[in-house]
């Protein structure tokens, strides 16, 4: 095996980071500069690429580099036989690498400059054996909720908290992979980084984050060409991948025990990488005989799981199981074509400035899409039994008993992910702001069924209301909160005029009559209030100089969109010992109409 360096016997490195690659290109320069820019001195760590046959100019775009720089005691290429994967090629770089901690990369990412330096003291203040660091998103969703606060000794035998991050872009001691033989599987297996790092995470308990910087940047590339095992995702290899990672549960040195947890575990590649597969969007892009197949697929695997499971899943994902069990392609693809276009439309009450915060108040509603040029049209559900909150499913799906019986998302309401972001356009950077919020219920017009939408009559009522209470009651979620109203001036006028201004836009959109309501047909509104305040904003630190825009996540019983709220933007200065924002233009506030008209 060639390599660009030999073994210098130096002090053993600090770090290894080792990076598989295959056929990148000049790509693989962006990933090979960060590691030389990194403030760990060089001589701390050690750069292991292993090419995987590379067949065009990878390998001496790397040594040219390398060379360059003069990093050739830091950096070397190692070359192996094409196996079209990533899992032997960080299997070679991993027996290679003499660091006390190995650090792995994908060959079109990269690292931030102190991204070394800051994970190794990680691991060395807490005594980990996995450190994450935050991680930024380009072209693809990052996770977010794992650098909400700082982790010391996560433990995914108690919280699943660690689900959110199982790719294999983390800090690893060294001892701890050797002791118990840690190894990606070898040749062209899916899932190859879950299956090695589900059991790295049931091996410890000693798992701990970088939260407060971005470490790593995450890039997919839509063109198909960089990432070493892209290619057409084949059902039945792919689903015989996910019972491989199911049976990690299962195996005798990380058996997680039978109950409810293990189910909340095991929901992470039942639902989101097999059942989500036959849903929405994912679902309609395929032709014909690739849904046939992955509705086969799904379906043979949801046999097997224990209904029990189902619990764990989100409730848009228990209709979808249940139509698998069901085994009808043709009621997947009506339910896949009624759900694909659902989501939701914020846009800002007020927003203004006041000793050197930005309080902002904003609401949305979850909609329909319902086509090119045809608009939105609200989500529709039934309180005919008090207690429940039963999705409108198209007819042919709720004439499914067990489907029926499932579109319940009264908790899933109580329970919503309503948070507002700060998402930064240069590096990717997302931040989660805490958000005080609630979610109203409103009747809606006769026909509703049919996306009539409004009403005259009702009151508003939250989902933690009692039936028929007619009360409004704050929602406390996930994001924060202690129970306020967001909005609310004491008045009530605030939330009547709201509630007004809804109807009459949704009538407007809709174009039809609301007279008469049903009072069992309900449509859900989320009212949220928080502030930005730029100098402690990312987590007691100033926000980095550049653009930071504002967006308005909502997730509730499986749907999960973050949407930028119009004309909301942060700008920075870029100038030494200027400590205050430049205030975006943002009026102190915004008509709904006019900030509906802008989205």
């Amino acid at each position: 095996m060639p390599t660009t360096a030999t073994d210098t016997g130096q002090e053993q490195p600090k770090v290894s980071i080792v990076v598989p690659t295959c056929n990148t290109g000049e790509t693989v320069l962006v990933g090979l500069r960060s590691f030389l820019a990194q403030t760990m001195p060089r001589s701390e760590f050690e750069i292991i690429y292993v090419d995987d046959g590379s067949s065009d100019d990878t390998v001496a775009l790397l040594e040219e580099e390398i060379a360059r720089q003069g990093a050739q005691r830091t950096a070397r290429v190692l070359r192996t036989e094409h196996s079209g994967w990533p899992g032997r090629p960080r299997n070679i770089g991993t027996d290679a690498a003499r660091g006390r901690y190995i650090h792995y990369v994908d060959d079109d990412d990269w690292l931030a400059p102190e991204a070394l330096e800051r994970t190794y003291a990680r691991a060395r203040e807490t005594g980990a054996d996995i450190v994450i660091g935050r991680t930024a998103g380009h072209g693809r969703q990052a996770p977010r909720a794992l650098f909400e606060k700082p982790m010391t000794s996560c433990d995914l035998r108690t919280d699943t908290t660690l689900l959110a991050s199982m790719t294999v872009h983390k800090l690893f001691r060294r001892a701890f992979l050797q002791a118990h033989r840690l190894r990606f599987p070898e040749g062209k297996v899916r899932l190859e980084d879950h299956m090695f790092t589900l059991r790295a995470f049931l091996l410890t308990d000693r798992v701990a984050t970088v939260h407060d910087y971005t470490c790593y940047h995450w890039v997919r590339h839509h063109d198909g060409k960089h990432n070493i095992s892209y290619s057409e995702i084949e059902p039945d290899p792919y689903v015989a991948s996910i019972r491989k990672v199911l049976a990690i549960l299962d195996a005798p040195e990380t058996r997680v025990p039978a109950g409810r947890h293990r189910h909340r575990l095991a929901a992470r590649w039942y639902g989101k990488k097999a059942l989500d597969r036959i849903s929405g969007k994912r679902l309609l892009d395929q032709p014909a005989d690739r849904r046939a197949a992955w509705a086969r697929a799904v379906g043979a695997l949801a046999a097997e799981m224990p209904e029990k499971a189902d619990a764990a899943l989100p409730t848009r994902l228990r209709i979808v199981a249940a139509l698998a069990r069901h085994g009808d392609l043709a009621l997947l693809e009506e339910l896949a074509a009624f759900e694909a276009g659902v989501g939701h439309r914020p846009h800002v009450e007020s927003a203004r400035w006041q000793d050197g915060r930005l309080h902002v108040r904003c609401e949305t509603s979850l909609v329909r899409e319902r086509g090119r040029g045809r608009g939105a049209a609200p989500l529709v559900f039934s309180r005919a039994d008090p207690r429940r909150l039963m999705l409108r499913l198209p007819p042919a799906v709720a004439a499914v008993p067990r489907a029926a019986e499932t579109a319940d998302f009264a908790k899933a309401v109580q329970r919503s992910n309503v948070r507002a972001q700060l998402r930064h356009r240069e590096d990717g950077t997302v931040l989660n702001l805490p958000a005080t919020w609630r979610v109203v219920e409103e009747p809606v017009g006769a026909g509703a069924g049919a996306g009539v939408a409004g009403g005259a009559g009702g009151r508003d009522r939250t989902a933690a209301g009692g039936a028929g209470d007619g009360q409004d009651h704050a929602a406390a979620g996930e994001a924060g909160g202690q129970g306020r109203r967001a909005g609310d001036d004491g008045s009530g006028d605030g939330r009547r005029g709201l509630a007004r201004r809804l109807r009459h836009r949704l009538r407007r959109l809709l174009g039809r009559s609301t007279a008469g309501t049903d009072q069992q047909l309900r449509t859900l509104r989320y009212e949220a209030e928080f502030t930005v305040e730029p100098a402690t904003a990312d987590h007691g630190r100033p926000l980095a100089p550049g653009t930071w825009d504002l967006r308005f996540q909502l997730g509730v019983g499986g749907w999960r969109t973050a949407r930028p709220l119009p004309g909301q933007t942060l700008r920075v200065p870029d100038r030494p010992g200027t400590p205050h924002l430049e205030e975006p233009d943002i009026p102190h506030r915004r008509e709904p109409a006019e900030a509906a008209a802008r989205s």
